[in-house]
């Protein structure tokens, strides 16, 4: 029994040596607490000393970044009002956002964290409040252009997102010692029941818009095609214009060449026009009733009147026919 006495003892002092130290990770904040009081808060990593329990106690909290979710993926999107759709123009919006936070890395910050908090389910729930209650007040006093928008002009993403931010952490830094390090929207609808009619009016926006760009790229075609033609017609004209000044030319030399051949013999330019008159005129195929003293046929009267009076031969009456004259002659 002594032995076994001893051995408790040993124990016991052994238990109560090492529970006076506890170590601190790098990943969490400790806080001392001693009767239930914080009397010691603890941020930096490291071996500490304490008294044993149940004098001192310990409160650990994580410091990392956590996440959270807002609604909870087994939750539906909560619905919101922009400017534009309080006024009757467009529909309820459905949003889900997220937001990155962690316990602000200081001693009182985290001190007001157990006062107020207590632990990260009631933190998250708190947090999850002010976000949604400034979330709705944000986009109520926006339009929903801030949000999406084919207009740069309009469209404020990056802005309205951090004033969101900003007066969240307003009111959760200074009252809940919780850094709020981000905030953004995960995913932007419209409710089933508004979905079709809101995608309708963006079809119909769209077509509008594509209707303009075919009348403003029909207008262009069509100066396009108006300054080809008079181009074209400008092109034609000067060639009709340098054609004509080439068939000038080349016809009065032709005149010149024709002046100059007809003075040197006038008769046999007359002559050959005349020939070639007859070569163009008649063919194999070619009827024509002229009176006998037309002037076309003088040059032909005159070779039938020299045939005429040509003198007969006595080869010639040797060769002519004898039985009776030829009538066709």
């Amino acid at each position: 029994m002594r032995l076994l006495i001893i051995l408790v003892a040993a124990a016991l002092v052994v238990a109560t040596i090492g529970d006076c130290f506890f170590a601190v990770d790098q990943t969490e904040f400790v806080i001392v607490k001693r009767f239930g009081d914080p009397i010691r808060t603890l941020i930096e990593p490291g071996l500490r000393i304490k008294y044993p329990w149940p004098i001192d106690t310990l409160v650990r909290f994580d410091n990392r970044l956590m996440v959270l979710e807002n609604p909870g993926p087994d939750e539906p999107a909560k619905e919101y009002l922009t400017q534009d759709e309080q006024a009757g123009i467009g529909k309820n919006v459905m949003v889900t956002a997220f937001t990155c936070w962690r316990i602000k890395p200081n001693a009182e910050a985290v001190r007001i964290f157990l006062e107020t908090m207590g632990d990260r389910t009631s933190a998250e729930a708190r947090l999850g409040d002010v976000v949604v209650s400034e979330l709705g007040a944000a986009l109520g006093c926006n339009d929903f252009s801030v949000l999406i928008s084919t207009d740069e002009t309009l469209r404020r993403w990056s802005e309205f997102m951090e004033n969101i931010r900003e007066r969240c952490k307003l009111r959760v830094e200074r009252e809940y010692g919780i850094e709020i390090v981000d905030i953004r929207i995960q995913r932007l609808n419209f409710p089933d029941q508004n979905r079709r009619n809101v995608f309708d009016r963006m079809r119909a926006e769209r077509d509008t818009i594509a209707a303009r760009y075919r009348s403003e790229g029909e207008e262009q075609a069509a100066r396009i095609r108006a300054k080809a033609n008079r181009e074209r017609d400008e092109i034609l004209a000067e060639a009709r214009k340098q054609a004509t000044i080439v068939r000038g030319r080349a016809d009065a030399e032709a005149t010149a060449v024709y002046a100059q051949a007809h003075g040197q013999d006038p008769d046999f330019y007359e002559f050959l026009r005349t020939l070639q008159a007859y070569e163009n005129s008649f063919d194999e195929n070619t009827a024509a009733i002229l009176s006998s003293d037309s002037e076309f046929l003088r040059l032909l009267n005159q070779t039938a009147d020299s045939i005429k009076r040509k003198p007969v031969t006595p080869t010639d009456e040797r060769t002519a026919p004898t039985s009776q004259p030829d009538q066709r002659e």
